[in-house]
């Protein structure tokens, strides 16, 4: 037993060695990475060997992958219908999609193969797995950052809910998926999941925030999908235990449903109400630091005394209007002492405040000033 998880051990570290040549490396290249991955690759083979998981297992896990894969592209399009679509940023002449496809492909066959085998021979090694999550979102996140460029601050917190988040959380499905049951499932979700983009001539225009905040949640919904599908094979012998406890299951489904589209539909923008994280004391006693307010988007006719949200040397404010005048309003932090010395228009004006969150943007206020400073 000691000696697999050694072994286990020595593919992390292989692992581990390949990220951090991603990270640091000045001379990144998709094809030399995925050389460098055929040794953990090759190992793995050699000193682990693939171990098969049952199929009927494997073929309902499946089934809600395929199902929560083909559900994302739905809601995205269908939400593309009413914001517009996107030209794709990829090439796509032959050569460039055969190309593009090819090396990507490999790339997700030659992680999920080695998840698989470390999985199946570390089933016992609860602290292995989890640092396989480690290992894997590394793995990735390194191949991003040489994507992307990350070279600023700036570009980090960006790319902390773009690229590392929805890493980590597509890491942890495929580390319930592939210790469930087979790597195979993991590898057909990630193609439907991550090749089209470099096949699809266009994309919805739903905004970077909504798209990576679906793709955050997603893989958390399919776990929790996964565990209560799952646990309904168990056996009740009492008959009304099983309705009382289907019954529960739906009226959960439903809440967390509903949560869900209510967090997608506030902070996406594109729809008539948004959620807005405060990021000052301007306001405090009224609307406090932390808290997240509620815009309406389609408020008209403002008044004096209204709140409302307005945009002001690419920042978003959100104040009182003390004053309105022929050209213009007047705002005020309700905590401030004096009026704004500026005049806010009618087109700098998101919206009106509706109501407020208590302390739900906390979180988010502190990572802020932990990156950019502030008190």
């Amino acid at each position: 037993m000691r000696r697999e998880s050694s072994r286990i051990l020595l593919i992390e570290i292989l692992l581990l060695i390949v990220s951090f040549w991603g990270l640091f490396t000045d001379h990144f290249n998709l094809l030399l990475y995925l050389v460098l991955l055929m040794i953990p690759l090759i190992t793995s083979l050699f000193i682990l060997g693939v171990e098969k998981r049952g199929e009927r297992l494997t073929k309902d896990s499946l089934l809600l992958l395929l199902i929560g894969s083909i559900s994302y592209y739905l809601i995205t399009y269908v939400m593309g219908y009413f914001t517009g679509f996107l030209k794709s940023s990829y090439s796509h002449n032959i050569g460039s999609i055969i190309y593009n496809v090819g090396l990507w492909s490999l790339f997700i066959v030659f992680v999920e193969v080695i998840r698989g085998m470390i999985l199946k021979k570390g089933k016992y090694y609860k602290g292995l797995i989890g640092l396989s999550v480690v290992v894997f979102s590394i793995l990735e996140i390194a191949t991003a950052m040489n994507i992307f460029n990350i070279s600023n601050k700036l570009m980090l917190f960006d790319n902390i809910f773009s690229i590392i988040i929805p890493i980590i959380t597509k890491n942890i499905l495929m580390t319930y998926i592939g210790y469930k049951t087979s790597y195979t499932n993991n590898i057909i979700y990630r193609f439907i999941m991550e090749i089209p983009i470099y096949i699809v001539p266009i994309i919805p225009d739903i905004g970077d925030y909504l798209r990576n905040l679906i793709l955050i949640l997603l893989p958390l919904f399919l776990i929790y999908w996964h565990m209560i599908s799952f646990n309904k094979s168990r056996k009740i012998t009492n008959s009304r235990s099983l309705r009382l406890k289907r019954m529960i299951e739906i009226i959960l489904d439903i809440i967390i449903g509903i949560l869900l589209i209510i967090i997608v539909v506030l902070v996406s923008g594109v729809f008539r109400f948004v959620a807005l994280t405060i990021g000052s004391g301007s306001m405090t006693g009224t609307i406090d630091k932390g808290d997240v307010v509620i815009i309406d988007k389609g408020a008209k006719d403002y008044k004096e005394g209204d709140i409302v949200a307005f945009r002001k040397n690419n920042y978003v404010l959100v104040h009182r209007i003390v004053y309105v005048g022929e050209n213009g309003y007047n705002t005020k932090g309700d905590y401030n002492k004096n009026r704004d010395n500026w005049l806010v228009e009618d087109k700098d004006i998101m919206g009106k405040y509706v109501f407020k969150i208590k302390y739900v943007g906390w979180l988010t206020v502190k990572v802020n000033e932990f990156l950019f400073g502030g008190d």
